[in-house]
């Protein structure tokens, strides 16, 4: 007889749903049941399924040993077991199989027409007590004979295995519906990603939402980013971290590179769930547990590293690795798309502060002039809270709202003295002629309303459509107040530059007339003369747009 090994838990305990499911199929057709172990032992109590036999139980000492002997007849053979029971009862013992593991034996039995006709289960119920009601009723309790006990196993066999079978589809509709809703969380993470692979979102904003998505569906601690600097950049890598781990961004930066670099180097990502830092690199012992990192490459090439800290429930496993795996090359196509566009983009740069030098140039007294409007635009664009992109478009339109002069003859822009009429409505064209030299390209389609209203005023005094009130776009009221601060404070071939007390009276008086007076209030607010020296500083001289590093 197969038993379990001493010590274990018994696996019947695993089958209750199993069970409780069959007692109750088995009392449908009349028939109690009781379930034995694997060494022959009664491991859940007889329940009788009518009341003839559970006077039988209760008055009798003979109904539990015939039982067991029933049960362990069938634990030896290993296959199902009829017996003759008290009172000319039948029983039934069928063998209870997992994984072809012997567990135990159901038993279950039930008393007899056969018994009933000849007086001897009149007699076992009168031994037990039964009272005359019982006795009266159970010819029509007592329903089935002895010679049915064979059918009646194959019964017992077939409703056990259907239960198994239906507790294993059961299992494994349980594990393919955890296996989908995984499968989801990970889709929707992928899809969510893709939508937010904005080339003109920083990385540094993209990494930190990304860290803490896949944080959150691979259930970690902590996600963290190492990206490499860009070759001929001086830059650092850049590290971005989310979560609850005992590292800051510095040994992070040194946990990629003294431990996971090599790791990676090819190109295929790392598990390790029994994580022991190298001596001497940092990394207070205990703070990380487990460790997943998957390469950030492009055409073979490393830009970085995504990392996971810390599963909480247990070991990273496969589908954690294969779903960063994933991520992590969507987020490499994301960041050469982002580095690419800043390359582009610093090209587009240098050839608008190229343009715009060029006709700076014409007058030795405006040199710089764009460059500084566009510095002064920015920075009050800033101040009053616009977004990055607002920022970045009000920067350019400052940058080329004077481009329209390369159309106004040399003799008026350097003129000393005052201008004629005809002379002024020839500089009055300007931001009309740069507005439509910079109209057929695409991606200055939104500045072109700063170049095109700078000179416009919010009394309508102004040109070249003497614009008023909330016709008067945001660009062009704070390109027009960068260009009149920057005009005041500069030398012009007809006076020399005003103090900056003067140009601030002279700002002042003009809110609400020249100037729009919320941004009169904003730009007065800040510490101009700091202004005034970081306009003038070697570094600002270059012309150049600090930007975000792309690592």
């Amino acid at each position: 007889m197969t038993t379990a090994p001493a010590g274990t838990t018994n696996p019947l305990l695993d089958m209750a749903d199993i069970l409780a499911a069959l007692r109750g199929r088995l009392e449908q057709i009349g028939l109690g049941m009781g379930v034995c172990d694997a060494q022959g032992d009664c491991a859940r109590a007889y329940v009788p399924a009518d009341d003839v036999c559970r006077c039988l139980e209760d008055g009798s000492d003979d109904c539990l040993p015939a039982r067991l002997a029933a049960a362990r007849a069938a634990l030896e053979s290993g296959q199902t077991a009829t017996a003759a029971g008290p009172a000319g009862g039948a029983l039934i013992a069928v063998p209870i199989f997992r994984r072809r593991r012997l567990l135990g034996a159901i038993v279950t039995g039930y008393p007899t027409r056969e018994a009933l006709d000849d007086g001897t289960l009149t007699a076992a119920l009168r031994a037990c007590n039964a009272g005359d009601d019982l006795l009266a009723r159970a010819p029509t309790i007592v329903r089935h004979s002895r010679a049915q006990a064979n059918d009646f196993a194959r019964v017992v066999e077939w409703l056990l295995q259907q239960e198994q079978a239906a507790a294993v589809g059961r299992e494994e509709i349980d594990h393919l519906s955890r296996n989908l809703g995984g499968t989801y969380e990970e889709l929707s993470l992928v899809y969510r990603l893709s939508g937010q692979m904005k080339v003109t979102q920083s990385p540094r904003e993209f990494f930190r939402g990304l860290c803490g998505e896949v944080r959150e569906v691979i259930n970690m601690s902590a996600a963290a980013v190492v990206l490499y600097p860009r070759e001929g950049r001086d830059e650092l890598d850049l590290v971005v971290l989310d979560g609850s781990v005992d590292l800051n961004a510095p040994q992070v930066r040194l946990l990629a590179a003294t431990q996971l670099a090599e790791r990676l180097e090819g190109n295929r990502p790392v598990v390790d769930n029994r994580f022991a830092p190298a001596g001497g690199c940092g990394i207070a012992a205990g703070a990380i547990a487990n460790l997943i990192a998957a390469p950030l490459v492009t055409d073979k090439s490393a830009m970085g590293m995504l990392i996971g800290m810390n599963k909480g429930d247990g070991d990273f496993d496969s589908p954690d690795l294969k779903l960063l795996n994933s991520i992590a090359n969507q987020a490499s196509i994301y960041l050469a798309n982002n580095r690419l566009y800043g390359e582009l983009e610093e090209l587009m740069l240098g050839a608008l502060h190229a343009l715009t030098a060029s006709i700076d140039a014409k007058d030795p007294y405006t040199c710089g002039h764009s460059r500084r409007v566009a510095l002064i635009s920015r920075r009050i664009a800033q101040e009053i809270g616009l977004s990055d992109a607002e920022v970045q478009r009000i920067y350019l339109s400052g940058l080329l709202h004077d481009v329209g002069k390369i159309g106004v003859p040399e003799g008026v822009l350097c003129k000393p003295g005052r201008l004629t009429d005809e002379e002024y409505d020839s500089m009055k064209r300007h931001p009309g002629i740069g507005a439509n030299i910079l109209s057929g390209i695409r991606a200055l389609e939104d500045v072109l309303p700063g170049i095109f209203t700078h000179h416009e005023r919010p009394d309508g005094r102004g040109y070249p459509q003497g614009l008023a009130g909330d016709a008067f776009p945001l660009q062009g009221r704070i390109v027009g107040l960068a260009d009149g601060f920057d005009a005041m404070t500069s030398n012009r071939t007809y006076r020399k530059a005003l103090s900056l007390e003067t140009v601030v009276a002279e700002i002042r008086r003009c809110a609400g007339a020249q100037f729009d007076p919320h941004l009169v209030e904003v730009f007065l607010a800040l510490d101009l003369e700091r202004l005034l020296e970081d306009l003038r500083s070697p570094e600002q001289a270059g012309g150049t747009v600090p930007q975000e590093s792309a690592a």
